[in-house]
């Protein structure tokens, strides 16, 4: 009984962390930031075969709070590399700019790879407005429609993945209570915490 009572603090204490990582650090921007394919989606703000909208928007979501859980839940793995000193802590903090330029990637071969597959279209006969292709046209019979799936969840799974980085340093930082002054020069160390004594044989008896 004793140690399931010790177990459900801890778990709650979880949680508890958890809520605060979103309120503190994450709060609406992050459900903003990982919901944004949908009113993107719903107002038609990037071009996108009706065919595809619906389970592209669904799996953009998707993997976005995924990404956001995943993160999250290997904060331990990442506060000693990511504050430390050597190439890991150095590819870490480059990771969110390297993210940021794969978005950017993915939005740029996103759209040829779209003006490619309409070009395809028109190529075989249907002289269509592009507007009209993008709603007629059945998903079996998108051109280029694997590539262009992929293109359209690499520009949502990318930017995501650069904003919980870059929201999970922070949240990190502040946990371990690292000085800004001491960060900016290069001094500050995370502190290791004590081994308790090991009680001698005369104790234990």
């Amino acid at each position: 009984m004793e140690e399931t009572k010790r177990a459900a603090p801890g778990k709650s204490m979880r949680i508890a962390v958890f809520a605060n990582f979103f309120k503190g650090y994450m709060s609406v921007s992050t459900i903003v930031a990982a919901s944004i394919p949908i009113p993107i989606a719903t107002w038609k703000l990037i071009p996108i075969y009706s065919q595809q909208r619906g389970f592209l928007t669904v799996y953009a979501s998707l993997f976005c709070f995924l990404l956001l859980a995943f993160v999250f839940s290997i904060r331990h793995r990442l506060a000693v590399p990511m504050f430390s000193k050597g190439k890991m802590s150095s590819f870490i903090a480059a990771l969110p700019f390297i993210l940021i330029v794969l978005t950017l990637a993915s939005i740029m071969t996103y759209h040829a790879v779209l003006q490619q597959s309409i070009e395809q279209l028109r190529g075989l006969g249907l002289r269509f407005t592009t507007a009209d292709l993008l709603n007629k046209v059945d998903a079996t019979e998108i051109p280029y429609a694997v590539p262009l799936a992929a293109c359209y969840l690499g520009i949502f799974i990318f930017a995501e993945s650069a904003f919980v980085l870059m929201a999970i340093r922070e949240y990190l930082q502040d946990l371990l209570q690292l000085d800004e002054i001491a960060l900016l020069h290069g001094t500050a160390e995370i502190s290791q915490p004590r081994s308790k004594p090991q009680p001698s044989l005369l104790q234990k008896l």
